[in-house]
């Protein structure tokens, strides 16, 4: 029998299964529209009109705390060494500097972030029921105290430290790094802008100059408050392609197919033994087919079986969905890469199941499938896994295939995939190799009890 004959037989009897159907072509199919459809709003690719919903909370009170700021300036119980008359100016320019103000008005009503944010301010149970419901993505809480010390910082030569606390959705990881970003510029602005009065303070002081300082410290308030009113935060999405980042079905096509093709490999484990058990194997080997057409049948069934599917795969995406998948040329050589790679690790489990005579290798590898799909960012993407997990997409067959399509969706030439696909190539040798070693090894064993018998001469 040839090869072309052994290849043709294993496709009609792979393609007659329903549940291998099911499994290797359909369900990819049904998961890359899911997920495409339901997670598509987090990749840059696709438009989000929707905005980031939060509460805010206020657990200050702006009048109370600002009278009891200047009571505390006038008493002289904290500011010791401002005069009377700064205090008064201080007073006065209070009634100018509104925290609330800056907070509501100038920083979360700034064009930027209005397109991103929708707040709404409430108590704390109120939103902690909204967080719960899922309508919105955070709470922002100002703290108890924060006018009183926010004065304290802009007014004076002390210090306070102020925290605002976010309590975040627990799904919303997106959501979550875009308010804690966009608050923490805030922060950061005014910790700067802090530090930078109490360095001028500091070094006013050092120099003799301490009472004038002090005296000077109503015209440094009025000076911040008009840095911060004239102060604009602006949001730029920068690319470091010239291309669009990929859309949400861009990625999960390639996330999808790159973990199905592990499915093939796995069913390809079974096909040595599934002929040994149907007693094919022993018919071909009666029949005269060598060993090593066999084995060379199933390489390829596994390698065009999974092109198969890739194929299948890219036409659904690219007619169904839309999706571009880049330089038709290197797609199809990284498809190429893919294949050889999936039809090695599947020789590799289908000589283990042979050698050990039973499925279980096979059961297993399917097992290790969802756990390679995580690592190599099929689920989510590598980016948000935890830093200890993002090297291993590197070393995972499916992890590389991702690798590789992303790039070259996004642009990327020769050049910059040319490391993925050696070592993508380099698996598939590994794999093939690791297989005759061990189908060789089962050779030898097989026949060693003849090789070790005993002979006797014949007596004349």
């Amino acid at each position: 029998m040839r090869v072309i004959d052994i290849i043709i037989k294993d496709l009609r009897v792979l393609l007659r299964d329903k549940k291998t159907i099911g499994i290797m072509i359909i369900m990819p199919i049904i998961l890359i529209t899911i997920l495409g459809s339901a997670l598509g709003n987090v990749f840059g690719g696709q438009d989000n009109t929707d905005k980031i919903q939060i509460a805010i909370v206020k657990e200050y009170n702006e009048v109370e705390e600002a009278e009891m700021f200047v009571e505390s300036l006038k008493n002289n119980t904290v500011f010791q060494g401002i005069d009377q008359e700064n205090i008064k100016d201080i007073s006065e320019n209070l009634k100018d500097f509104s925290m609330e103000e800056i907070i509501f008005n100038e920083f979360l009503k700034n064009e930027e972030i209005k397109e991103i944010i929708e707040y709404r301010v409430t108590n704390l149970d109120s939103a902690k029921d909204l967080l719960s419901n899922d309508e919105i993505s955070a709470i922002v809480i100002f703290p108890e105290n924060f006018a009183f010390d926010m004065y304290t910082n802009f007014a004076t030569p002390f210090r306070n430290e102020v925290s605002i606390q976010i309590l975040e959705h627990p799904e919303g990881y997106i959501d979550n790094q875009i308010v804690e970003g966009i608050f923490k510029g805030f922060t950061d602005k005014v910790s700067t802008m802090v530090i930078g009065k109490n360095v001028f303070i500091e070094t006013m002081m050092e120099n003799g100059f301490q009472l004038e300082a002090l005296n000077k410290m109503d015209m440094i308030m009025e000076s911040m408050s008009d840095i911060l009113d004239s102060s604009s935060i602006a949001l730029k999405e920068v690319n470091v392609n010239k291309n669009e980042p990929l859309s949400g079905f861009q990625y999960y096509t390639i996330a999808i197919t790159s973990m199905f093709i592990l499915f093939v490999a796995g069913e390809g484990a079974k096909l040595l033994l599934e002929e040994k058990d149907n007693l094919t194997y022993q018919r071909m080997a009666i029949a005269g087919t060598q060993k090593s057409k066999i084995v060379i049948g199933k390489f390829c069934t596994i390698l065009v079986f999974a092109l198969l599917q890739i194929g299948i795969m890219i036409a659904y995406s690219a007619v169904v969905l839309g999706v571009e998948w880049g330089n038709p040329s290197l797609v199809v050589l990284i498809t190429l890469c893919a294949g050889f790679t999936m039809s090695g690790l599947g020789t590799v489990l289908a000589a283990v199941s042979y050698r050990i005579g039973n499925y279980k290798m096979a059961d297993v590898f399917q097992g290790f499938i969802f756990i390679f799909a995580i690592f190599g960012g099929s689920f989510m993407p590598v980016d948000v896994l935890p830093s200890f997990i993002k090297p291993l997409s590197n070393f995972v067959p499916n992890g590389l295939t991702l690798k590789l399509y992303q790039k070259v969706m996004l642009g990327s030439g020769m050049n910059d995939i040319l490391i993925y696909l050696i070592v993508l190539l380099a698996m598939a040798v590994g794999f093939t190799l690791i297989a005759v070693f061990i189908l060789n090894g089962e050779e030898r064993w097989k026949y060693v009890k003849y090789n070790n018998a005993k002979t006797s001469k014949i007596k004349s």
